[in-house]
């Protein structure tokens, strides 16, 4: 007798700050805007809303949009609080000016699916930032001279250790995040809502070296969990494209 072995669905719990559309319009009208392109995305949507729309067809997706924060660690530590307390298997972040194609975000879910503690995130263009030697993007991998290993997954996407990088795209799965509370657990504060929650991106001066909201979680962020840069796909941001498989050539 053959027996169908049922699995569960993974639950993402998305997360997009938008204040410049709560700037333009209100926080209230904002919202009331930000839902309506959520229920009906389309080519003058948001990035990150036409990316969060391509996330439903990949998971059981929970979504929060903030459109009224103004303090980005503040709005940041909120979003892990809710990945964590609404339960998900991942919290994936992104940007309102973000995009991913639906084969890149399915390989960052892939990446962080099992029980191992894993970060996984989508490198993209620094926003007005061109170097001489090339495009600055957000996520520091590990060179060809000085890799140390680099991970395939079934359908050959590569991903590659990386130290830290922006929050635009991004992925963490609920064992990493578990690690990286239990690690802050003195951070905790109590928000204007009454609510104790833990300020996992509160900036800070670290050997004379400021780091932002972005920088400063990834200091915390214990050894035991991995960050990797995903190596295959496309991103967008602020409409400039990046072919992952250049990142790190």
């Amino acid at each position: 007798m053959l027996h169908t072995i049922e699995t569960k669905p993974l639950t993402v719990c998305a997360t997009l700050p938008a204040y410049t559309v709560g700037k333009a319009l209100g926080v209230e009208e904002g919202m009331v805007e930000l839902n309506r392109q959520l229920q009906n995305p389309d080519a003058a949507s948001l990035p990150g809303i036409r990316t969060i729309h391509r996330l439903r067809t990949l998971a059981d997706l929970h979504v929060r949009v903030d459109t009224g924060g103004t303090q980005l660690c503040q709005v940041r530590s909120r979003h892990a609080h809710d990945a964590w307390e609404c339960g998900a298997d991942v919290w994936f972040s992104v940007d309102d000016d973000n995009e991913a194609t639906k084969p890149t975000l399915a390989n960052m879910l892939e990446a962080v699916k099992g029980d191992a503690p894993r970060i996984v995130m989508a490198p993209y263009v620094i926003r007005g930032a061109p170097t001489q030697g090339g495009r600055l993007i957000t996520a520091s991998v590990e060179l060809p001279s000085i890799i140390t290993s680099e991970r395939r997954l079934a359908n050959g996407a590569r991903l590659r250790p990386c130290k830290r990088g922006g929050f635009g795209l991004i992925a963490i799965n609920r064992p990493a995040l578990a690690a990286i509370r239990e690690a802050c657990k003195h951070l905790a504060y109590l928000d204007h809502d009454d609510v104790e929650r833990l300020a996992l991106f509160h900036a800070e001066i670290r050997d004379r070296v400021w780091l932002s909201d972005d920088f400063a979680f990834f200091s915390r962020v214990p050894p035991e969990v991995s960050i990797e840069a995903l190596l295959t796909g496309l991103t967008v941001h602020d409409g400039a494209t990046l072919n992952l498989a250049e990142v790190g050539s």
